[in-house]
């Protein structure tokens, strides 16, 4: 299977998890709820672990790995999707999705200024309808959600977030090309889990967010288990898994498209209803995966 293909298949699971999680996981903090994804991932992939070396292939990573396998963790699980969830509550979903949604073509910039991949005009024009596709789809499908009102100051602020979010987002996926060169996928998450669970469990006592879990009945527990095996699990295998095979730029853009893959998910499952603008985003986001792979 060639590395675009690893891409979607990312995508596709991280799809599925994002939308189990906003069903089980409703009146839950960002911080409880990712500590549980981590732990659950973490588990996942120590599972996996003996098969691909066990602890001596994890005491083989250089030393250097170390530190962007860090810089991965800070910028995508912990900085990042605890700035995004605060930007949300700021600004409102359907503005913080579009903006973040940029996160690519950061990469795009990013992976070919710092880590020599290649840029060609393929590769940028697809980014460019990717993230345009998929601006319309998170921002027609989320409006929706924002029911309450928002102080334009608070806005403000939120949306900034958002951008801010994009960049770390962008600089936790560039950094995993040198973070995760000649070691394996499983071994590489069966590090930044447990790193990503450290953190988050240091922030969840600090802030008192993990009581909230305590309020968590069985069939929440059971929705945000699956997505974390769906999403956090197998979702994350496969995208370092495709930066590995063709790098963080084309990765990037590739697994953007988790939103359009989880629009029939979400009818399905939380009978949501795409509208002609969703249906534009995809057929532009689609020819922007064409130009990529």
């Amino acid at each position: 299977m060639s590395g675009e293909w690893v891409a979607l298949l990312s995508a596709l699971f991280w799809a599925m998890g994002s939308v189990l999680i906003a069903a089980g996981s409703k009146r839950l903090h960002v911080v409880p709820l990712n500590l549980v994804r981590c732990v659950v991932s973490t588990s996942f992939f120590w599972v996996l672990l003996p098969f691909y070396g066990g602890l001596q292939a994890v005491t083989e990573i250089p030393p250097l790995a170390w530190v962007w396998l860090a810089v991965s963790v800070l910028g995508l699980l912990v900085v990042g999707d605890t700035l995004y969830f605060l930007s949300m509550n700021l600004a409102g979903v359907s503005w913080t999705m579009p903006i973040s949604s940029v996160t690519p073509l950061w990469v795009v910039l990013m992976a070919a200024l710092f880590v020599g991949e290649p840029l060609t005009w393929q590769l940028f024009v697809g980014a460019l309808l990717v993230v345009a596709g998929m601006i319309l789809v998170s921002r027609t499908s989320s409006q929706y959600r924002d029911r309450r009102p928002i102080d334009s100051r608070a806005r403000q602020t939120g949306l900034l977030l958002a951008l801010i979010v994009s960049l770390l987002w962008a600089v936790g996926q560039v950094a995993l090309k040198p973070g995760t060169e000649g070691t394996h996928s499983v071994v590489v998450n069966s590090v930044r889990q447990p790193m990503a669970a450290l953190m988050l469990l240091a922030l969840a006592l600090f802030r008192g967010r993990w009581r909230q879990l305590q309020g968590l009945d069985l069939k929440s527990w059971a929705i945000i288990v699956a997505a974390s095996v769906l999403g956090t699990g197998f979702g994350t295998l496969f995208f370092i898994m495709s930066i590995q095979m063709v790098g963080a730029g084309r990765s990037s853009v590739l697994t953007s498209t988790a939103p359009m893959m989880a629009l029939p998910f979400s009818m399905l499952w939380l009978e949501e209803r795409p509208n002609l603008w969703t249906v534009g985003g995809t057929l532009m986001t689609v020819a922007g995966i064409a130009l990529v792979v």
